[in-house]
């Protein structure tokens, strides 16, 4: 299998965490007993792509799919409550930003309804085509 996912991971991190102003927490798995926001959770599948295989299987395809989670609440800054949707969208944007970047295709991007009706969740799911010999994204 191709592990791409931890270096798309840490380079998302660290770029949502140097562009956002809203100090999110960039998790790999979000547990509802977190009680930090913004938070952005991200979670991977991915299978061997056999229609992208050479004949003789050396040279190898993954379908990567990332789900990124957005969630956020009002957040109170230098004494001003920002709504959570201006945090949400600022965060969606960054998110954007990243993986058109990196030649990944967006399949969704919707707002998601949540139990805590406090909580503004948006879902973005991506997906790319990897290469085992270069190890590059081919996007779909």
């Amino acid at each position: 299998m191709i592990n791409k996912y931890n270096e798309i991971f840490k380079d998302y991190k660290e770029f949502i965490i140097a562009k956002s102003k809203y100090n999110p927490r960039v998790v790999k798995d979000y547990t509802s007993t977190s009680t930090y926001f913004p938070i952005i959770s991200c979670q991977l599948s991915n299978f061997i792509d056999t229609d992208y295989c050479t004949i003789d299987m050396i040279e190898k395809h993954e379908e990567m799919y990332l789900t990124i989670d957005i969630y956020t609440k009002n957040k109170t800054i230098d004494n001003n409550e920002v709504a959570s949707q201006l945090v949400n969208d600022e965060l969606t944007d960054l998110t954007i930003q990243f993986f058109n970047s990196i030649k990944m295709k967006r399949n969704l991007c919707r707002l998601t309804p949540n139990a805590d009706i406090s909580i503004t969740r948006r879902t973005i799911q991506y997906q790319g085509l990897i290469s085992s010999t270069r190890g590059n994204i081919i996007r779909r």
